[in-house]
């Protein structure tokens, strides 16, 4: 039974499932996850999901005090070396935890940091939430997608798939995740990294011949690149997949890495295009359009830290 959770990350992916979780478990059993400074700012400013305003249970991991029976992850993947040593007062021997973060890594680490713990693989898409300051936008809530490591059909998997039925969010446990995974990089390597570079919405990603030309070359460079890694079934159908799912959200949407370019934020290049990059030469797998788009980003990244 799932009674006590934990989310860490408020931004534009875990405001959604936090509002749904604390209005099915109260914020009583709803633990959001901060250190001091979020803590206060989010008491001082408030925050606030499609203009209506939302309160939390904001906790430091020591304040809740004994460990939660799920733990959900949505911070960025430049958060979470820093946070996991924070949250092992949050984790015990029957805790589940989910990373929802964008990229292929962050389960590896979990796993590494919490042997003890059940991590299970995870991401969402669909989703065209946007987050300004302390107010997040959303036309489409997204989907979960999540299993075991080794794809087994297990009870834990039956149970927050009873769960996320229950608090109303949209979830799906697909026969091999680490393709769905996959899919999922295949996105945030190309049409995350190019709406940052060129600034655009998910309109004009699909829409405009220059940009989605792009968004296809390096879509299929993913596709190899996967494919030589052991990866079964990533084939070509994705991309028509996610040209349609992005066709369908709100045209002037941005991709979280537009976000924080826009925001001046370093972005997650380097689990995205540089990460690739770099699995590609350890197999041998040429990847010229992502190594100039990771070395762009990567230009882009080091003017806003030089700011």
């Amino acid at each position: 039974m799932i009674r006590d959770v934990a989310l860490a990350g408020l931004g534009a992916v875990g405001a959604i499932y936090a509002s749904r979780m604390d209005a099915y478990l109260t914020s009583e059993h709803t633990y959001i996850i901060v250190d001091e400074v979020r803590k206060n700012r989010y008491r001082k400013d408030r925050v606030f999901l499609n203009g209506e305003e939302r309160t939390f249970n904001f906790a430091l991991p020591e304040e809740v005090g004994k460990p939660v029976d799920l733990l959900i992850i949505a911070t960025k993947n430049n958060h979470l070396e820093q946070l996991i040593p924070t949250l092992s007062p949050l984790i015990g021997k029957n805790t589940v935890i989910l990373s929802l973060l964008n990229g292929i890594a962050s389960e590896k680490l979990l796993e590494k940091a919490y042997p003890e713990a059940h991590v299970l693989y995870g991401f969402v898409t669909a989703l065209d939430s946007t987050k300004l300051n302390n107010r997040i936008e959303y036309a489409t809530e997204g989907i979960i997608y999540f299993g075991e490591k080794n794809n087994e059909k297990s009870n834990t998997v039956q149970l927050l798939s009873s769960f996320f039925d229950a608090c109303g969010i949209a979830s799906d446990n697909p026969e091999d995740i680490h393709t769905q995974m996959w899919a999922k990089y295949m996105v945030n390597v190309s049409i995350n990294t190019v709406s940052a570079v060129c600034r655009a919405g998910y309109g004009p990603c699909v829409s405009v011949p220059a940009i989605w030309s792009l968004i296809e070359a390096i879509m299929r460079e993913v596709i190899t690149l996967g494919t030589r890694a052991g990866i079964r079934g990533l084939d070509e159908t994705f991309i028509a997949r996610y040209k349609e799912i992005f066709s369908s959200l709100t045209e002037n949407g941005k991709t979280s890495m537009l976000q924080d370019v826009e925001a001046g934020r370093v972005s997650e290049n380097r689990w995205f295009c540089m990460f690739a990059g770099t699995m590609g030469r350890e197999l041998g797998v040429p990847t010229p359009h992502i190594d100039m788009l990771g070395q762009i980003m990567e230009g882009i990244d080091a003017v806003h830290e030089r700011s």
